[in-house]
């Protein structure tokens, strides 16, 4: 026979009153049920929070532990392992969603999860409070489901949150479920006592009173007892199991919520077990990455190197026949002579263009191309652009103009180097697809507000065109309108792949228009700075330095050169090129003997090869350099390498040189760099070294 708190109660009870006045019998049934009410109430109250008390608990534990995994994925930007976190932790049966937050509040990862109201935000807590925030939930309950957010960290940056959804539907259905069994017992016992209060009332007056005082013990003693184990288990201490060997409410309430915690601890491990995995997958992801990481940066350094290395090799041989050739021109050859060694001339400077391309193209890859910001004519550069295809387009019989409009102004901050990049590029494409007709280049205001402005640049040509389905392509790089083993045109395909790149670094776009056969628009757009006004005393000083420069490179004075080159076809190049602009020239094989030349007489001008055998044209720099300590004389140093790469003339001033010049080399560049070093020997033909 099950005995349960309302026999024990109602009949302690119900024997006092019943001995007093059968009239309280009806009193003190009603106070039963009021106390009866309120232990059922208190047991479910108690268990309640019990209940939602280890739901909260295990959700802050779970968000906690996804705020520590997630910390390291989202200070990296690393989404791949955020989704990765993500799908396990929605493989957890009772997690409903999962959503990541940066520090902005915006949504980087849903998981796959439907949230109820996925625009719900969670303020981070203030900056005074991050510390102790750190590890603090924010939980929200809200009928059948638990909202938790857990801000997340790093070296106390607050870097985002993560929120993470559990449903409350298996312990709102347990709770119900046990709720109806006390009510049901509570319904069973009240009629059950009533009709033992009506039957035992005048036989129980004395036993009542004493069984009252030992029975409230009885019941009580166990409540309390039962209301401490709820609260350690609340505070997360599942090994500890209460033991109340009653066949009662109390009893089963022990044993219920003993089964309970039990379920929790198991859990608890299932989830610290689910979390030592993924920590273990986070690592391993983790050391993927790095690998591929250092893989790629190692690749793009060999790329790097290999670019260098064969930009050196091709200009070492291409400055031996560009220079050769220009020295066999200036040597008035026969007619048919004269028109060889102008073809090899232009394949030459082709070739050198076709390596120009590919450089250009791996250093904006590379994110190593910077635009220079000078001052510079529009309008002048755009004539200078022009003028280099003058002949080729007379050659072919094409009309070749432009047009700037005259609200554009005439002086703007910019790049001109890179935008006369870009229209060789567009009016050679044009003139190369053009067989006849006519080539027109436009400038046009596209916006202008303050300083800035937007110009707009037209190449418009009535060549073949470009069919629709090359049109979306022709701006990729290697990529060419007709890539057929008979096409008539030649080309690296990086020219077009080039401008887009310019362009694109200029806050600008570019697209064309085509029909095929009818011709073609290339547009692109350049953002540029407004010119300051020059005041009159500027641009005379201006002037009269261009009529100092003219002169000075007019002059020709004769200057004792030293030559330190081991390539003896450069070694010819550069000396014929200097003898004939009237210099004498001391040669070199190595740096050792141009410093050993060096101490042995003074030279006005030394041009110095970088890589060179037993000692190169850095430490034979370093070395002069030492020598003039004494003297206190500075003699410039030009470097000659065939590096044409980005930084490197950076490179060569850093160690002591005083300029740069790539090869292959024209006869006016090396004279125009002579020219800027020694200015007063130039203007002075009369003074010699």
């Amino acid at each position: 026979m099950r005995y349960s708190l309302q026999h024990r109660y109602i009949a302690s009870v119900l024997a006092l009153m019943l001995g007093a006045v059968l009239t309280l019998g009806g009193v003190f049934f009603i106070t039963q049920r009021s106390v009866t009410r309120s232990i059922t109430h208190l047991s479910i109250d108690t268990m309640r929070e019990v209940m939602l008390d280890q739901a909260k608990h295990r959700g802050a534990i779970m968000a906690n532990l996804l705020a520590n995994n997630l910390a390291a994925p989202l200070s990296l930007a690393d989404i791949p392992s955020i989704h990765l976190i993500a799908v396990s932790a929605l493989e957890q049966q009772d997690v409903q969603y999962f959503h990541v937050y940066n520090s902005q509040g915006e949504l980087l990862e849903d998981g796959g999860g439907n949230a109820p109201n996925p625009d719900k935000r969670f303020a981070p807590p203030p900056a005074s409070e991050h510390a102790s925030a750190a590890d603090i939930p924010l939980v929200d309950i809200n009928n059948d489901s638990m909202d938790v957010f857990m801000p997340i960290y790093a070296d106390n940056i607050y870097l985002g949150g993560v929120r993470v959804g559990f449903s409350l539907k298996t312990v709102n259905r347990e709770l119900e479920e046990r709720i109806a069994t006390f009510h049901d017992l509570g319904h069973q016992k009240r009629d059950e006592s009533l009709t033992m209060l009506t039957f035992f009332s005048a036989c129980f007056i004395i036993v009542g009173v004493i069984l009252a005082y030992f029975f409230a013990k009885y019941m009580s003693n166990p409540v309390l007892e039962l209301a401490h184990y709820a609260k350690r288990i609340g505070q997360g201490d599942f090994g500890f199991r209460f033991s109340l060997n009653r066949r009662d409410e109390l009893g089963l309430l022990s044993r219920t919520m003993n089964e309970m915690a039990l379920q929790i601890n198991e859990k608890n491990k299932a989830l610290l077990d689910a979390h030592t995995m993924l920590e273990k997958r986070v690592v391993d992801r983790t050391r993927e990455l790095m690998l591929a990481k250092n893989k790629a940066e190692a690749a793009n350094r060999a790329k790097s190197n290999f670019l260098a290395n064969m930009s050196h090799e091709i200009r070492t041989p291409m400055n031996g026949v560009i220079g050769m050739t220009q020295l066999a021109l200036m040597a008035s050859p026969r007619p048919e002579q004269r028109e060889y060694l102008e073809l090899i001339e232009k394949s030459s400077y082709r070739l050198l263009n076709v390596v120009n391309d590919i450089l250009d193209f791996s250093k904006i890859e590379a994110d190593k191309l910077n635009l220079t910001v000078q001052r510079f004519d529009l309008r002048d550069t755009i004539a200078t652009t022009i003028r280099e295809f003058s002949f080729k387009a007379q050659e072919k019989g094409l009309e070749l103009d432009w047009h700037v409009q005259d609200e554009v102004p005439d002086a703007f901050m910019g790049d001109a180097g890179r935008l006369s990049q870009i229209l060789i590029n567009l009016i050679g494409n044009a003139i190369k697809f053009t067989p006849s007709g006519r080539i027109s280049v436009g400038v046009r205001k596209e916006y202008a507000e303050l300083d800035e402005f937007i110009a707009h640049f037209t190449i418009t040509d009535t060549g073949i065109g470009i069919s629709p389905e090359h049109q979306t392509s022709v701006f990729e790089a290697f990529s060419q309108a007709d890539e057929s083993h008979s096409r008539p045109y030649e080309g690296t395909g990086l020219g077009l792949a080039i401008c887009a790149k310019l362009v694109a670094l200029m806050n600008g776009r570019i697209w064309v228009e085509s029909d095929e056969g009818k011709g073609s628009v290339f547009h692109f757009t350049a953002l540029f700075k407004k010119a300051p006004q020059e005041n009159s005393e500027q641009k005379k000083n201006a002037a009269h330095g261009q009529r100092d420069e003219a002169g000075q490179k007019q002059s020709g004075p004769q200057l004792e050169i030293l030559l330190a080159e081991d390539n003896l076809v450069n070694q010819k190049v550069a000396q014929k090129m200097l003898e004939r602009s009237g210099h004498r020239v001391t040669i070199a094989v190595n740096g050792q003997e141009a410093v050993a030349a060096f101490g042995r007489q003074p030279f006005d001008l030394v041009l110095m090869d970088i890589q060179m055998p037993i000692m190169d044209g850095f430490e034979a720099t370093q070395a002069i350099r030492d020598l003039e300590k004494d003297s206190g004389k500075h003699t410039p140093i030009i470097a000659l390498t065939a590096h044409a790469i980005t930084g490197y003339r950076e490179k060569c001033l850093e160690r002591g040189l005083d300029d740069y010049l790539s090869k292959p080399m024209k006869i006016a560049d090396l004279n125009a760099k002579i020219a800027d070093h020694l200015p007063q020997k130039m203007s002075n033909p009369t003074e010699t070294a």
